[in-house]
C-alpha cells in the first residue's frame, strides 16, 4: 500500500549504475553551464513565439508563466490559437508536431488545480461537469463538458540535450500555423 501502490513492476536494478554515470556527466559539464544554455534557448524561443501574430492581429501563442527566461526553467507551457482566437486543440498540435519529428507533451499534466486556474476554468464549471456525469468522469468527458474552454496545454521541455535546431524547428512549426 502507500506510495508503493503507484509503482509499475519491479525496480530496474540493471540500470542503477547509469545514475552514477549520469551524475558524472552533469558534473563534468557543470550545472551552471547547463542552466545558462537552457535559459538562452528558452529565452530565444519565448521571444520568438510571443512575436507571432495572425493576419487578424491576434497572437498565435498564449504562454503560461513568466514571459521571459528569468525566474523560469526550461519548460514552456502554452496554447496555440487560430486567427479568430479559438484554441487549437492540444492533441492535434501534438499529432501534427509528431509528424514533423517534434516531441511535445500535451494534456493537463500533473497539477490539475493550477491548470484549471491557468486555463480560466471556474470552480462552478468544474463542479457542474462532475455533477452531470457518473462517478468516473474521463478526460474526454471533461473536455466535452468544459467546451469551449481548453482542458490542457502544450509543453515544450528543454534540457541538457536540447539544441538551437530544436527550438528553431518548433518556432518554424508554430509559424506554419499562422493564418493570413
Amino acid at each position: 500500500a502507500g506510495s508503493a501502490a503507484f509503482e509499475d513492476g519491479t525496480l530496474d536494478f540493471a540500470n542503477i549504475p547509469a545514475v552514477e554515470l549520469g551524475l558524472d556527466l552533469l558534473e563534468s559539464i557543470g550545472i551552471d553551464l547547463i542552466h545558462e544554455r537552457v535559459r538562452l534557448l528558452a529565452g530565444w524561443l519565448i521571444e520568438e513565439l510571443l512575436a507571432l501574430h495572425h493576419g487578424s492581429g491576434r497572437p498565435l501563442v498564449r504562454l503560461y508563466g513568466p514571459r521571459t527566461a528569468e525566474a523560469r526553467g526550461g519548460t514552456l507551457a502554452l496554447n496555440l490559437y487560430d486567427a479568430a482566437g479559438h484554441v487549437i486543440d492540444h492533441q492535434q498540435v501534438e499529432r501534427t508536431a509528431g509528424e514533423r519529428q517534434i516531441s511535445l507533451r500535451t494534456g493537463c499534466f500533473c497539477n490539475p488545480g493550477a491548470g484549471e486556474v491557468a486555463l480560466g476554468l471556474t470552480r462552478r464549471e468544474i463542479e457542474t461537469c462532475f455533477a452531470a456525469g457518473d462517478s468516473r468522469l474521463t478526460y474526454d468527458d471533461l473536455r466535452r463538458c468544459i467546451d469551449p474552454h481548453e482542458a490542457g496545454a502544450v509543453r515544450v521541455s528543454l534540457g541538457l540535450v536540447s539544441s538551437f535546431a530544436d527550438v528553431f524547428a518548433f518556432r518554424e512549426f508554430a509559424k506554419g500555423l499562422l493564418q493570413p
